[in-house]
């Protein structure tokens, strides 16, 4: 097995690898948004700034990856040409995972680059992999090194099929759904075929597909085990996601690490002009809102964009909006746009008291770690799942497009501001977020390191990985037992029987 193989070549060489020299780092995520990249310079610039070699494998170009000595960049910008042509506003989840299927050519295209086969001529002492790159496993297998999985979300069915991690959903919603726990019987219902659907489009059609493109364009090297092979092989998960904050809380194996607001920091001062303007807003201060890096604000319609601009204007707060161009027309005078903005500086801000966002992941994550509540108008994908467990939480309320009128939009705006338990919800989830033993880049430090010291962790893996579910779960043994008992108790009641008619016939021949 590949895995045994594994763990014999690089065992003789454990002793050769000094952590004082650093070590060489290969991250790869070439497909994905601009803000799961943002998850993943936490973890590379915290690997770089303690003395380890990271070579970055991505679409977009950051400022870290070009002052940083101990960061080196593979700019492949693959990721635009997919991302450019969506809407959004126009799509469901279900046909977003299908739209996937188009990460084949653009991942196997980025696989046939100069750039990326290249690395194949170099030593890496590990390999961090972040999600639908799966066509790069193939490097992972060639390059005969340890890898880690780096998730820019929570856990989903997929990946936790993968690192062996117990599924539940019973109380844990899929991403299709933004049901809260308890979950009835029928939600527990949708919930199980959801997870099935989207185990279904990741395996066979996303990931089986990516396999089968990258084999006929004869980039595999002969021998090279399946991808499902490969992907057991996987040493740990990091996760987009604080343990403490989950709710429900679930299981986990060792192998799943949580780095949930690695990227958060402490606000700075904001620039002259901007940190002017918010001053000048006085005890009313303002509000900020944002649809992320993922949507175009070319791609809002109209009709929402008047309602926007038409209750934003007869607020008393000042609005600071990241739109996509410098002005905006029929734009009130307590509203000011901007391109980009530091979020982070922004949401620590004084006077600042309310955000408004689409509900990202890791949007919410820095409301959280800067105790702000949030207003949450989701979009897409995971992010109503968000935003319903932030309202099921307490600290912040969720307006659905459908229901996006000035009268309701404003009630929501005031209602979610002006509620000191939200705001003191938000504060206190702050609190346990920045209280936790060891913070997400001593984690993320840590665990790397371990990873390359015993060359894989294979001590940490699940035998749920190699388990079929209804063992996993005893469903044999569970009916097994049912239909004994079912068994004993109709033996009993026929033995019952037997004997009760026996007796009636003795009974009644006395009589006779």
């Amino acid at each position: 097995m590949w895995a045994v193989r594994h763990w014999l070549l690089f065992t003789a060489a454990l002793l050769t690898v000094q952590a004082s020299d650093g070590y060489r780092v290969l991250f790869m995520g070439i497909l994905g948004t601009r803000s799961h990249t943002n998850f993943y310079m936490g973890i590379i610039k915290d690997l770089a700034d303690n003395g380890h070699h990271v070579t970055f494998v991505t679409s977009y170009s950051y400022k870290e990856s070009r002052t940083n000595e101990n960061i080196r960049e593979v700019l492949l910008p693959v990721s635009d040409s997919f991302h450019d042509n969506l809407n959004r506003f126009k799509m469901s989840t279900i046909a977003l995972m299908f739209k996937m299927r188009d990460f084949t050519p653009l991942c196997i295209n980025a696989l046939r680059k100069s750039e990326v086969q290249a690395l194949l001529r170099e030593d890496f002492d590990v390999v961090l992999l972040s999600p639908f790159n799966d066509c790069l496993l193939s490097i992972v297998y060639q390059l005969q090194a340890p890898f880690i999985y780096v998730y820019p979300i929570g856990m989903t069915p997929y990946l936790s099929g993968v690192v062996g991690n117990p599924d539940f959903p019973s109380f844990v919603t899929t991403l299709l759904f933004d049901h809260t726990h308890p979950l009835s019987f029928g939600q527990r219902t949708l919930n199980v075929l959801g997870e099935l659907g989207m185990s279904f489009i990741m395996t066979l059609i996303f990931r089986d597909k990516m396999e089968e493109g990258l084999r006929s364009s004869g980039l595999c090297p002969d021998g090279m085990p399946p991808f499902a092979e490969i992907q057991r092989n996987v040493s740990l998960v990091y996760m987009n996601s604080v343990r403490e904050l989950e709710t429900p809380v679930r299981p986990y194996v060792p192998a799943v690490v949580h780095l949930g607001g690695i990227h958060c920091r402490p606000a700075e001062p904001l620039p002259k002009d901007l940190d002017n303007w918010a001053e000048e807003s006085g005890e009313d201060g303002f509000i900020f809102f944002s649809l992320g890096t993922a949507i175009k604000s070319a791609d809002l319609p109209e009709s929402h964009r008047q309602v926007l601009i038409k209750t934003f204007g007869s607020l008393r707060q000042r609005v600071l909006w990241k739109w996509d161009d410098e002005s905006m027309p029929g734009m009130p005078p307590n509203v000011r746009v901007a391109k980009w903005l530091p979020q982070q500086d922004i949401l620590g801000h004084p006077k600042l008291r309310l955000f408004i966002t689409h509900g990202g992941l890791l949007s919410t994550l820095e409301s959280v770690y800067h105790g702000r509540p949030l207003l949450g108008i989701p979009i897409i994908a995971d992010q109503k799942t968000n935003m319903r467990e932030v309202e099921r939480q307490g600290w912040g309320k969720t307006l659905l497009w459908e229901d996006h009128s000035d009268g309701r939009l404003l009630e929501e705006i005031l209602s979610v501001m002006n509620n000191k338990t939200m705001h003191e919800i938000a504060r206190q989830r702050s609190s346990i977020m920045r209280d936790q033993p060891r913070t997400p880049k001593e984690m993320a430090l840590f665990w790397t390191e371990y990873v390359v010291r015993h060359r894989g962790a294979t001590h940490l893996w699940s035998p749920i990985a190699e388990m079929p579910w209804y063992k996993v779960y005893n469903l044999d043994v569970w009916l097994s037992m049912v239909t004994a008992f079912a068994l004993m108790t109709w033996l009993i009641f026929r033995t019952l029987g037997a004997v009760t008619w026996f007796l009636f016939r003795k009974v009644k021949a006395k009589q006779d």
